[in-house]
């Protein structure tokens, strides 16, 4: 059955960077994901034919997809027939669009699909800075200060645009003399941000927002980041989605 309600537009090869995946291991990463899911994948074209499929199998060594066809054959004919083909599909917040140049209809034993080549980008419509990553631990992920030797203070959250800080309040039981008062909204902060014991990176941030703690309750700080090396930015990219794939691993039923 045809489906029109809910077609997306066509993706402009000048989306923004942060929604587009060109990376082949990022590609197929996102790909085995779907397949796992059994997500429900829309195809649509511009004219606006819909058909719903899911995708049955990854063919890496031949560089192809394939979907379930539906079980009226005339209802994927308006889609097969056209230049143009999108696959849309949500992963829980995400969603994931690419294009299916080349889809065909093929018979098989009994049975009939719908083949493509492997997509040559994704288009993941979340943006990183939109996740916040909570911390999980006392130990990690923190700030090491660059101004101060040794002092390691607490990431509460982190995201592809900044992280919030836990800063203790001086005179606290057990935090050093040596710790400094937070800094103000507007100043910047150097230091090491240690995502995990073996994942770290110099970072310069910016005082987004300050709110004081009372008594010997800690100062929250938001902070943004200023400059990542692309080094830096590859890892928390990672961190990230790791994070995310095991929100969702959690939330599927068993």
């Amino acid at each position: 059955m045809n489906d029109r309600s809910s077609v997306p537009t066509a993706t402009p090869d000048a989306a923004d960077a942060d929604f587009r995946l060109d990376a082949p291991g990022e590609i197929m990463s996102w790909l085995r994901e779907l397949l796992q899911s059994q997500s429900r994948v829309q195809l649509s074209t511009p004219d606006g034919e819909a058909v719903h499929t899911v995708l049955r199998a990854l063919d890496t060594p031949h560089g192809m997809l394939t979907f379930e066809a539906p079980q009226d054959r005339t209802a994927a004919e308006p889609v097969l027939a056209s230049t143009e083909v999108m696959a849309t599909a949500y992963l829980d917040r995400i969603k994931l669009q690419f294009d299916l140049p080349g889809l065909v209809g093929v018979r098989g034993t009994g049975t009939e699909v719908l083949r493509a080549p492997l997509p040559q980008r994704i288009y993941r419509f979340q943006r990183r800075q939109a996740y916040r990553v909570q911390s999980q631990g006392q130990l990690f992920p923190a700030l090491r200060l660059s101004s101060v030797e040794g002092v390691r203070i607490r990431v509460v959250n982190v995201s592809g645009g900044g992280l919030a800080l836990q800063w203790p309040a001086r005179g606290t039981p057990g935090v050093v003399a040596t710790l400094p008062p937070p800094p103000a909204q507007g100043e910047e902060v150097m230091g090491t941000l240690e995502l995990e014991r073996e994942v770290n990176f110099s970072v310069l941030l910016r005082v987004q927002h300050v709110t004081p703690g009372e008594g010997e309750a800690p100062h929250h700080l938001g902070c943004a980041f200023v400059s990542l090396s692309p080094s830096a930015a590859r890892a928390l990219q990672l961190f990230i989605d790791q994070a995310q794939k095991r929100e969702r691993l959690m939330k599927r039923p068993a």
